[in-house]
């Protein structure tokens, strides 16, 4: 039996070249450096880019924040980046906007532009944080289409701190001043036009259309029923 055939004998002598060529390199004192080796690495490895990344204008200054909240949504191994700074855009603007319930009536397109990705991811961050239970979205239906207008995302206790978790610290404010500003006319928007559900049954109710579809087209649904005696 030749070397090539027998693997326990191919893999004794590569053991024993290893171990020759170790031995010589020790001897020596310097390592052999492979130069043309060396030389790919540092036009590969330690190369600048040619082209700089563009730059887009910084963020203006709105004064707006993220409050305090747990530790254990960066701590989480089962959330991604993207959903972890999704959970902080949502905590800004449910404090902005609707801190006393802790719900916010927003849509989909509005967290892709304010995130800067597209509606698919922004889906998968809310089920990765609703899977987590981070927060419980609802779906709003309309009223007058078959439709959804769209998201109430409301913030579960796990997403907060422990000395926040029940309610957020007031701040000051003039006591003779509105409640809510005007541009909160959205929010009324949401609550009266149409009734919230789960996203389960959401899904639900769009593929009926789609199993009615597949009933009426199907061969073997005008077939009478065949009992048994």
């Amino acid at each position: 039996m030749t070397m090539a055939n027998d693997p326990q004998a191919a893999f004794i002598a590569a053991h024993r070249d290893l171990k020759n060529r170790m031995a010589e390199q020790n001897s020596i004192g310097n390592p052999v450096v492979d130069s043309a080796r060396r030389k790919r690495s540092l036009q590969t490895c330690h190369r600048h880019a040619m082209t700089a990344r563009p730059r887009k204008p910084a963020p203006r200054e709105t004064g707006a924040y993220v409050p305090e909240l747990a530790a254990r949504i960066d701590n989480d191994p089962n959330l991604t980046d993207g959903a972890r700074r999704c959970a902080r855009k949502l905590a800004e603007l449910t404090y902005r906007q609707n801190r006393e319930s802790r719900a916010l009536p927003v849509t989909v397109t509005y967290l892709a532009k304010a995130l800067g990705r597209c509606r698919r991811t922004v889906q998968r961050y809310l089920r990765q944080l609703e899977g987590e239970g981070y927060v419980a979205v609802d779906v709003v239906a309309s009223s007058r289409s078959r439709m959804c207008v769209g998201l109430v995302v409301r913030l579960l206790g796990t997403l907060f701190a422990a000395h926040h978790r029940q309610r957020w610290p007031q701040s000051r404010a003039n006591p003779g001043a509105t409640r809510e500003s005007l541009n909160q006319s959205h929010k009324a928007y949401f609550q009266g036009e149409g009734r919230r559900i789960s996203v389960e049954h959401w899904a639900l109710r769009c593929m009926n259309g789609v199993f009615r579809a597949l009933m009426q087209t199907n061969p073997l649904a005008g077939l009478p029923e065949v009992r048994s005696a």
